[in-house]
């Protein structure tokens, strides 16, 4: 590939904040060619992002014409995910899609086989795998200190409210609710840390006036490992902004010679009930008697799965941890929690991929080729996740 790799990215909403913390970085290595979104009322804020060269296009498909275009990055409503990365693949371009994958496995399912039979790549942007503090407490479980690990908790917390005017509201839209939406982050966690999970239990609840799909949920899984886990989320919470608040998103990891977690706001933490010399000498010697916070890397995980993209799209060493066909896994995982919802039973993995069908989403909406808008908002903060 050329010394600069040309992207275009399509959609230009509120997400493409978080990726544009990325390209910057890669500039000497990355050239942004094109922006696709169909809402021109979105022009100032994106080119105060990209600046005065970079083309507009309305339509995603006329971005993936431009011939000098090798690969894109995809930030569109979910349920354009699948085409979109379908017409890229044909275009001959490399694909990295902003999570989720897709609304169902099936869906990915078509992505997978449309980018392997053209010969592109296909990353998912499952940016927790990128996030220094993300990655600190995956260096702790690998390096064996915490003893055998038996049990899994992750949450994550907001107060969202999602307008009928918005394709995220409807679960056509949006692959179901919150779960697919946002426990998708938990879940693709869990599996990286603890592997392949064997069942799951979920319970939910919906107001239609929040959202069509659920606002909040409950996942009690079983591992392969043999490990539980219990991963949650709620959609009506402000117990993370404030005075003595609680936390955004928290992973926990206990096991029979140690326990670790990481929290958002405070970092990476781990404590040893019995610690050799080798890990008092790593963690110090307080971390027999407490919590002691380790250190991790400042990228943020958007910026460092798009260098880590760009290096491999240029061919150099990479660490790619969300290919598409590893993150499969987590859409299964989150349409395998809806069927349980829908059954009252626990599921058990793999499930059989089924076309997506169509629960009601206005027709002004199901095609609409603007980006993912910035639905990710704490009503009291309105501040962007």
């Amino acid at each position: 590939m050329a010394d600069k790799v040309k992207v275009a990215i399509l959609g230009g909403g509120g997400i493409m904040g978080a990726h544009m913390q990325g390209f910057p970085k890669v500039k000497d290595h990355c050239e942004l060619v094109a922006v696709a979104e169909s809402n021109p009322g979105r022009d100032e804020a994106i080119r105060k992002m990209v600046g005065p060269d970079v083309r507009i296009v309305r339509d995603y498909h006329e971005a993936l014409a431009i011939p000098e275009v090798q690969a894109v990055d995809i930030l569109l409503p979910h349920n354009l995910h699948m085409p979109a990365t379908i017409a890229a693949a044909r275009a001959g371009k490399h694909v990295l899609v902003e999570k989720v994958m897709g609304r169902n496995v099936w869906e990915c399912d078509r992505m997978i086989e449309a980018c392997e039979k053209a010969g592109v790549t296909l990353t998912i942007c499952h940016d927790r795998r990128y996030n220094g503090e993300w990655m600190t407490l995956k260096d702790i479980v690998e390096s064996g200190v915490l003893g055998d690990v038996f049990f899994w908790k992750l949450d994550h917390n907001q107060d969202v409210v999602l307008p009928p005017t918005s394709w995220a509201h409807w679960k056509d839209g949006i692959g179901g609710g919150c779960i697919m939406s946002c426990l998708t982050h938990q879940i693709d966690g869990l599996r990286w840390y603890a592997g392949e999970v064997d069942a799951v239990t979920c319970l939910s609840a919906t107001r239609p006036e929040r959202m069509q799909g659920e606002f909040a949920g409950i996942l009690a899984a079983k591992l392969k490992s043999g490990a539980l886990a219990e991963l949650s989320i709620n959609w009506w919470t402000r117990s993370h902004h404030g005075a003595n608040c609680l936390w955004y998103e928290m992973v926990q990891a206990c096991g029979t010679r140690g326990e670790a977690y990481r929290m958002s706001g405070r970092g990476t933490f781990v404590r040893l009930h019995e610690a050799d010399t080798a890990a008092i000498k790593r963690y110090g010697p307080a971390v027999k008697d407490g919590f002691v916070k380790v250190e991790g890397g400042e990228w943020g995980g958007h910026e460092r799965c798009i260098r880590e993209w760009v290096a491999m799209l240029r061919g150099e060493p990479a660490r790619i941890t969300t290919s598409g066909r590893d993150c499969r896994g987590t859409v299964e995982v989150a349409e395998a929690a809806y069927r349980s919802v829908d059954t009252g039973r626990t599921v058990k993995l793999p499930i059989r991929p089924r076309k997506w069908k169509s629960v009601g989403m206005p027709e002004s909406l199901q095609g609409i080729a603007a980006a993912k808008t910035n639905y990710h908002v704490d009503v009291g903060s309105r501040k962007s996740s």
